[in-house]
């Protein structure tokens, strides 16, 4: 693979979505209207969703792995549920290749996030979108219950680093949506600062891509970070020379001035360097006139 640089622009690549909710709620008749999707059913469920789509019923992780040639020709892998496969499915996988782990939880686990990431890695080369769904879990804080999605702790947070967005599906005044903003109550991840969406009804035709545009939209959102994080290193490039060649107060006022339209951690460096060019060549910012001038010469 070609190194790429900082400056280019990240080619888009597929995505991770985790939904997460109550029972009931829809999660994976919800999931099923990605692209062209294959369902692994880890749980048992695939018959309780509205919208039917091939299904990979599997017993055990050799029975997922095994028809990885077959997952080349879908577009959207769904794992139903994540706990299920992590906690239960990958771990008798691991302990099948080495009957020592059973007993040592640490590289047990370290074995899990080895295959698991495997897992990922191969449907992302393959160019498919990944949507994990997981049962909600609840814990009391207080007077607060949080949800966050149902895995074992570590398995949770190996979930979570993965994903590029995590969606709560809930019922809100009669009507199923779907959260992304983490809150105080509610794990979420919105990389493509989605607004709370209300999930069409089954009968609405907009449902069928319901999740193939959610997809599409994260996929622009990371898109459009890269192209703006490139024009911004390409900005500061600019000033850095403008800095560096500065001679008159006019050009001093013009540069401070695209310095301020840059955030806070870009101007940084900026006006440490700015501050020493200015200095050296005697020019200093007047507050009365609100401008940069030539130092007088004292007597």
């Amino acid at each position: 693979m070609p190194i790429l640089k900082k400056s280019d622009v990240t080619p888009e690549r597929p995505v991770i979505i985790t939904i997460y909710g109550q029972a009931g709620t829809g999660k994976t008749s919800l999931a099923t209207t990605a692209n062209s999707p294959l369902l692994i059913d880890t749980d048992r469920g695939y018959d309780r969703a509205i919208n039917r789509c091939d299904t990979l019923i599997a017993n055990k992780w050799e029975e997922v792995t095994a028809e990885f040639e077959t997952m080349k020709s879908y577009k959207t892998i769904i794992c139903d549920t994540a706990r299920a496969a992590l906690d239960d499915y990958l771990v008798q996988y691991a302990i099948s290749k080495d009957y020592k782990l059973k007993t040592n939880t640490l590289k047990r686990f370290g074995q899990i996030g080895d295959d698991f990431k495997n897992f990922v890695n191969f449907l992302r080369s393959n160019g498919s979108d990944i949507i994990f769904i997981c049962h909600d879990k609840e814990a009391t804080e207080g007077d607060v219950i949080k949800h966050s999605p149902d895995c074992t702790g570590q398995s949770k947070d190996l979930l979570l680093r993965i994903s590029d967005q995590v969606g709560y599906v809930s019922v809100i005044n009669k009507k199923r949506c779907v959260s992304f903003d983490p809150t105080e109550t509610l794990t979420g991840k919105n990389v493509a600062k989605l607004p709370t969406l209300e999930i069409p009804d089954e009968n609405d035709p907009a449902f069928l891509t319901f999740m193939a545009d959610i997809i599409e939209k994260v996929k622009e959102s990371i898109q459009k970070q890269s192209e703006a994080q490139k024009e911004a290193l390409e900005k500061v490039r600019e000033l850095t020379s403008a800095i560096e060649t500065m001679e008159t107060p006019e050009q001093a006022m013009e540069i401070s001035s695209e310095i301020m339209n840059l955030t806070k951690m870009q101007q940084a460096g900026l006006r440490k360097m700015f501050s020493e060019k200015t200095k050296s060549i005697g020019i200093k910012y007047n507050p009365d006139t609100k401008t940069f001038e030539r130092c007088t010469q004292s007597a």
